[in-house]
């Protein structure tokens, strides 16, 4: 079946010696995975420009429901990206997301409008912000956790002595020696960040030791709530990015 849809490209694969299977999380269609032949040898009509980590594209597709990978008719990238794989901060950011993307939204053929609004919105605040880019990781796994289902619980009261427990999603008195609690710095920053509004999270001042060590413990938090998440690596690269 011919279908239109919006997608968001996650991962390149190489397929072949001339071919490359691309991931793609579509509004309509959920995590889908599409085979094209001739990109890597620049044979086709699709380049391998128009299929970089969070590429926003416009797809018409020919859609059959029991196959695992579908094919492209037309491609379209819509709306262009101007910054974010031409800089390096947006780009290691980018290559973060991209990661936490494929790796945590696990099912094909699920869709989720909610969800994919909210990442082809943050795609596009990455892309175009100028300023105030250092807490967009950590923001990242914070709102998508909403969506996946495991948001932190949290108080509106002060928790200066209350540690995140990280394996069950809420704050908690700090025991010592504890493996499943971050670190007290870390846990006050994190029940800031949820008690503060859009504006005043992006614009939150942090030391830069210790929103690497956040984003540490955010991804810990990932890895007990999403089967697969313990091989991240490019959040590494990206603390050192953001140095």
């Amino acid at each position: 079946m011919l279908t239109k849809c919006k997608a968001i490209v996650v991962k390149v694969i190489n397929y072949s010696e001339s071919s490359v299977i691309v991931k793609c999380y579509t509004n309509n269609l959920g995590m889908q995975s599409y085979i094209i032949n001739g990109v890597r040898k620049n044979k086709g009509s699709i380049r391998p420009s128009q299929l970089l980590p969070l590429t926003l594209l416009e797809l018409e597709v020919y859609h059959q429901q029991n196959k695992s990978l579908q094919r492209i008719k037309e491609l379209k990238c819509s709306p262009p990206l101007n910054q974010l794989h031409f800089n390096m901060i947006k780009s290691a950011i980018g290559m973060f997301m991209s990661e936490v993307i494929y790796r945590g939204i696990k099912e094909e053929n699920q869709a989720d409008e909610a969800l994919f609004d909210f990442l082809f919105n943050t795609i596009q605040i990455l892309d175009m912000e100028q300023e105030n880019m250092a807490n967009l990781p950590v923001l990242f796994l914070l709102r998508l956790s909403r969506f996946l289902g495991f948001y932190p619980k949290y108080e509106t009261d002060a928790v200066v002595d209350l540690a995140f427990n990280f394996k069950d999603g809420f704050f908690e008195p700090a025991i010592a020696n504890n493996p499943f609690q971050a670190d007290l710095t870390s846990s006050r920053l994190l029940h800031q960040l949820l008690l503060a509004d859009t504006d005043e999270q992006v614009q939150m001042a942090m030391l830069s030791v210790h929103r690497k060590k956040l984003l540490q413990v955010l991804v810990l938090y990932y890895n007990e709530h999403v089967s697969g998440f313990s091989n991240m690596r490019s959040h590494d690269i990206l603390s050192e990015v953001l140095e």
